[in-house]
């Protein structure tokens, strides 16, 4: 049917207004297709053709499909003619648009488009009667290119041919089409809504975007991607190459050219910056050294707050968590770091792959749910400023010197870490044991907090630091984690089983600050499971087909202490170093635990928007100014977090790029007011003095 120029029924719908010629009229041959007017309306081409002089007087030169794969070469298309070169004088040639001799045609009337196809029998004299028409192959596979491509557009199946076997070839010549005749969104960034929702239930249906065991088909999925103008696929291909970015080389396949140049380059920047995380991650992990907890004022002789606290005792407790975690995935793995192939494990790549640390991870997180404080909102900020707190009780004073230390833990090494908002644990305390602790006198509290524990009072206060949701999961490490807990306070006092919690707290802190720049998966990734190679390297820099992507996404940013509004790349605020710990489990636990409580919940907006100061010169177009200031930048920021901008909603008069949405979360309980607003003036001492006399 298709080769005879007669109506093939699985593309023909009898609501459309649209008859579709696959031949030129001098054939005398009838529609192949009968489709409705949507479904090509992207196209200023194909419109053009319908339409004819009413939208110009212009015609399209006859199409002819670059054969990609002819040999073994695998090289950039080749047209006989691009949309740009295709508008020539009209004629009334066999190929071309038809030119309506009523320019006031009725919407709903109906429509013939002959494709300007270039076939071989387009200059053969007239083939006598009922004799079969001449098709050389290749008129065979462009018409069944063609019959794919009006199929593609309405969401039929898709045929092959001997010569074009597989989808990724039968989309390679779908994309050719779709270009060529000007298919496109408004910015350029998809071939239009019709062509994009049916592409994305191809690749549903096909699974095209599951490109975990196959390196042939991570490119296919790069490629089509960009061909194909599908950000999905695209982010998948991209996301997986970055991961096995080697070997995806070592490959060596011919595809692998079909690549374009940006994108290649960006694979290459993202597969290094994994490889100096994953350097990073093991130096850390390897033995679970964190000598950077110990370098700041743990290791002071004349710090205040080893007055308060015992550093000392700390790190003891430290260093026996570090060696029950140690000993603990040494038999879980038959090794620390693991070995694959072992007869503990099933895996293929040797030392902390992405499973590993996701079930270190895991681990880390149901130890951070069973011990930390959900009341207690961190007073720090990225560049390690703390709020006063003048309480002395015991609890306040331990508290203010950990955040002291985890502070500097925090900054020590780039990049510098956002601080976890419920970042203190929960202490063991003899409230448990007596309603009347403390009692105000110092001297009996101190001697109670020193008196040796039995054991059921132990239990008792131990089973009160935990969390009541997270007592009652049961893993293997948190069960193990609970009889090594029991076995250390045997014999201990109140004010030694304190010590240990912090010790225990600060080990997991370290350890689960460092794998979230590893084990968060880019946000949209559809098939991770089983995947040993990170999965964290995200596109960046907009859309890379797009020439000038003036239609990246972007964020509005008030700059602090001024009223001057900057835009930003989402991107760039998304995927930082905060962009990432905000998707880790400790921020969206965070938002969780506060959603039913109005002040913490409104602090945690507040925190998540507030402002830093600007560095110098950030808005000074002209570089004027002390140049001094800026000769030793702090290289550790890489986000924009840490420029002083405070995400806004849009100002009177300012419209946002095409595509931007990102505004700043409002505030549940009032938009216009600050979390301090919202709390009121704090009375000073004097005032008090002043009531109360």
């Amino acid at each position: 049917m298709l080769l005879n120029g007669e109506k093939v029924p699985e593309l023909w719908d009898e609501q459309g207004d649209t008859f579709v010629y696959l031949f030129p009229r001098t054939s005398n041959r009838g529609p192949s297709f009968r489709i409705d007017s949507s479904v090509y309306a992207a196209s200023r081409v194909m419109t053009r053709l319908v339409h004819g002089r009413l939208y110009s007087e212009a015609t399209v030169t006859p199409h002819e499909l670059p054969d990609r794969f002819r040999s073994s070469s695998v090289g950039p298309p080749s047209r006989t003619g691009s949309p740009d070169q295709s508008v020539a004088d009209s004629s009334d040639g066999s190929k071309g648009s038809r030119a309506l001799s009523d320019a006031t045609e009725d919407d709903h009337s109906e429509k013939h488009l002959y494709m300007p196809i270039a076939l071989s029998t387009d200059q053969a004299p007239v083939a006598p009667q009922r004799q079969e028409p001449r098709l050389s192959n290749r008129d065979i596979d462009t018409l069944v290119t063609y019959r794919n491509f009006f199929a593609f557009l309405i969401g039929q199946s898709l045929v092959a041919t001997r010569r074009h076997p597989d989808m990724f070839d039968i989309f390679m010549r779908i994309s050719d089409i779709l270009e060529h005749y000007n298919f496109s969104n408004v910015d350029k960034s998809t071939y239009g809504e019709v062509a994009a929702s049916s592409f994305d239930s191809y690749v549903d249906e096909l699974n095209l975007a599951d490109v975990r065991h196959s390196r042939e088909k991570t490119i296919e999925a790069i490629v089509l991607g960009e061909r194909m103008r599908c950000m999905s696929l695209y982010n998948e291909g991209f996301v997986h190459a970055a991961g096995k970015w080697e070997s995806v080389k070592q490959l060596q396949s011919a595809k692998f050219d079909l690549i374009g140049h940006k994108t290649v380059t960006r694979i290459a920047r993202a597969s290094l910056d994994l490889e100096n995380r994953e350097m990073n991650i093991n130096f850390k992990l390897k033995e679970f050294e964190f000598a950077a907890m110990f370098a700041g004022i743990m290791n002071s002789d004349t710090s205040d707050e080893k007055k308060m606290v015992s550093f000392k005792r700390w790190k003891s407790a430290f260093m026996t968590t570090r060696s029950f975690t140690l000993d603990y995935y040494k038999h879980k793995y038959g090794g620390w770091l693991p070995k694959a192939s072992s007869k503990k494990n099933d895996l293929t790549v040797n030392g902390l792959n992405r499973l590993v640390l996701q079930d270190l991870y895991r681990d880390m997180c149901d130890l951070y749910d069973l011990l930390v404080d959900r009341t207690n909102l961190t007073n720090r900020t990225a560049d390690g400023f703390m709020s006063e707190d003048e309480r002395t009780d015991f609890e306040s004073v331990a508290n203010r010197a950990l955040r002291k230390v985890l502070s500097e833990y925090d900054r020590s090494t780039p990049p510098v870490q956002p601080p976890i908002p419920f970042d203190v644990p929960l202490y063991p305390t003899l409230k448990t044991l007596k309603r009347d602790y403390p009692s105000g006198d110092t001297k009996k509290d101190a001697k109670a907090r020193g008196r040796k524990l039995g054991k059921d009072e132990i239990a008792q206060m131990i089973q009160k630091s935990h969390n009541d949701d997270a007592v009652f999961k049961k893993t293997p490490f948190l069960e193990a984690f609970r009889r090594f807990e029991h076995k250390q306070a045997h014999g201990c006092t109140m004010e030694e089983l304190c010590q240990l919690r912090v010790g225990q707290w600060l080990f997991l802190y370290a350890t689960i600050q460092s794998l979230p720049m590893l084990v968060v998966d880019a946000p949209g990734l559809r098939f991770t499971e089983g995947v040993e190679y990170f999965l964290c390297e995200v596109p960046r820099s907009g859309v890379p087909w797009v020439h000038e992507d003036t239609t990246r996404t972007r964020t509005w940013f008030g700059v602090a202490g001024g009223s001057q509004v900057v835009s930003l790349p989402s991107d760039v605020v998304e995927h930082g170093v905060e962009g990432v710990f905000r998707r880790s489990h400790c921020w969206k636990m965070a938002e969780h635990w506060s959603q039913g409580d109005m002040m913490l919940n409104a602090a945690m907006q507040e925190m998540n928007a507030a402002p830093l100061p600007p560095p110098p010169q950030f808005l000074d177009p002209y570089g004027g100014g002390n140049r001094s200031r800026s000769q030793s930048p702090d290289r550790r920021r890489e986000s924009v977090m840490d420029l002083g901008l405070e995400a806004l909603p849009l100002p009177p008069g300012i419209a946002p790029p095409m595509g931007s949405t990102a505004q700043r979360p409002s505030s549940v309980h009032d938009p216009t007011k600050t979390f301090d607003a919202m709390l009121g003036p704090v009375p000073s001492p004097k005032d008090k003095k002043h009531k109360k006399r």
